[in-house]
């Protein structure tokens, strides 16, 4: 008890915003930080005992569930003390799948017996705009700003700032075997310069495919003897287009931008290179090939793996055990860096009463405080939403021991606003499946995939607007 009480007084104390975190460019994003608008904020008025629900995905037994679960049991503990009689509860109810949340909330919104406040995935942020609440009148813009900006990549849509991205489950990067990498004559770029001067990197498309083409070993004779640079299970549409300075859509994917330039056609010609100049295997030579280049790096058959970084502290345990060292960077760039975001977020939707919307922006302010944003990334190993986190001793305790971990977390520095609407999910389905004829159909010229890319697109985003 004694030891519950001393937690909960730690909770109390962190409530305001403090720490230090990695240092980030100042934000000048006018749309996000408009100066000639006025927000309203929500504020519990604490008169009345109030019980509110949220509804996420998963289960009360998944890291997830149980991280979350308990932080509502914290806060309620929290505000029963400090409230007495005038409080506020939350009430958390897991709905299975995010697919299953997301149909069920969509439902619950129409028949108005939807919670207040509820995890989306980020995908599904435009399907919410018109009863979301505009998280501006939840955070001040100094609150904000002291979020990662880089996991605010599908937080703003049309204007309005739906979603705070509490749940970022993973991000793709690549995981190099350091010490095979060093034992081929190569050195890999340290992380923190890629962080502290990303324009002087020199960590580049062409850096990179000198690299794994050199740490390339091909057996002729047993090809299950070769040893490759690189290894992924799929081609990047959206990383590689941002990684050139353009995107595949514009920002509310009601029309595609990559027929404009010739990035696209850039982009697939590098990633098919990768494979016709013997850099990494053919995702379509063999079946289970996702699973086999996972266990080709542990054996030292791969240098340099495309994951995600929910894989990381599988990927530790595995490199102490083979006694190996890793290294994680960021995809290279040609004109910028970009690291995406997954996982899912939370917002209050504005068809409840305002007491209870009140009640749920004091709850989700009250979990974005860096105690409350360790705790929960301690437990599932997510990305800290608030930079801060990274001080609280349960987050800086796994980062010690899983140092890359913290590396990953300092990279979402090179998020970028991503763009957003209803056909996305549709559209990046069909492009990604296009995509992939760089390496299904070899002989296929990179002009007439562009030409077919472009006619499904488009179709895609027709379909589903």
């Amino acid at each position: 008890m004694k030891k519950f009480f001393s937690l909960l007084v730690l909770l109390v104390v962190s409530f305001m915003f403090v720490g230090c975190g990695p240092k980030e460019k100042e934000v000048v994003d006018d749309v996000l930080y408009p100066e000639d608008r006025a927000w309203t904020m929500l504020e519990a008025k604490h008169e009345s005992p109030i019980e509110i629900t949220m509804w996420i995905p998963n289960s009360a037994t998944s890291s997830m569930g149980a991280a979350i679960g308990e932080l509502a049991n914290l806060y309620n503990s929290y505000q029963a003390v400090t409230y007495p009689g005038k409080n506020i509860s939350v009430v958390v109810e897991y709905q299975g799948t995010s697919g299953a949340l997301n149909t069920k909330l969509q439902a619950a919104i129409l028949a108005n017996n939807n919670p207040v406040i509820s995890a989306v995935g980020v995908s599904s942020v435009p399907l919410y705009e018109a009863k979301a609440v505009d998280l501006r009148n939840v955070f001040t813009y100094d609150e904000i700003k002291g979020l990662n900006q880089g996991l605010l990549q599908y937080s703003l849509y049309n204007g309005k700032f739906m979603l705070n991205p509490y749940f970022p489950s993973a991000s793709n990067i690549l995981v190099a075997n350091k010490t095979l990498v060093e034992s081929k004559g190569f050195t890999l770029p340290n992380p923190q310069d890629i962080i502290n001067s990303p324009e002087e990197s020199t960590w580049t498309w062409d850096e990179f495919k000198r690299i794994v083409k050199g740490i390339t070993t091909i057996d002729s004779g047993n090809d299950e003897n070769s040893v490759y640079g690189f290894a992924s299970g799929s081609v990047d549409p959206i990383g590689m287009m941002f990684q050139q300075g353009g995107k595949l859509y514009n920002d509310t994917v009601t029309d595609i931008e990559f027929d404009k330039n010739d990035k696209i056609k850039t982009g697939l010609e590098f990633w098919r290179s990768l494979v016709t100049e013997k850099a990494m295997r053919n995702p379509n030579s063999r079946a289970n090939h996702n699973t086999i280049i996972t266990s080709e790096f542990y054996s030292g058959k791969v240098g340099i793996i495309y994951t995600t970084s929910s894989n990381l502290i599988t990927m530790t345990k595995k490199a102490n055990e083979g006694n190996f060292k890793i290294e994680v960077l960021p995809f290279p760039k040609q004109e910028r860096f970009f690291t995406n975001q997954g996982g899912s977020g939370i917002i209050i939707l504005d068809n409840k009463p305002k007491a209870e919307q009140e009640a749920a922006a004091d709850f989700m302010r009250w979990l974005t405080q860096p105690t409350q944003v360790a705790y929960m990334c301690a437990q599932t190993g997510y990305l800290p939403v608030n930079p801060k986190a990274t001080n609280e001793p349960a987050l800086s305790n796994v980062y010690q021991e899983y140092p890359v971990m913290k590396t990953v977390s300092n990279y979402m520095i090179f998020g970028i606003h991503s763009p957003q609407g209803k056909a996305k999910a549709a559209v990046d389905s069909k492009v990604n499946t296009y995509a992939k004829q760089i390496w299904s159909e070899p002989d296929k010229s990179i002009n007439d995939i562009v030409t077919e890319l472009i006619a499904e697109a488009r179709y895609e985003i027709e379909a589903n607007k």
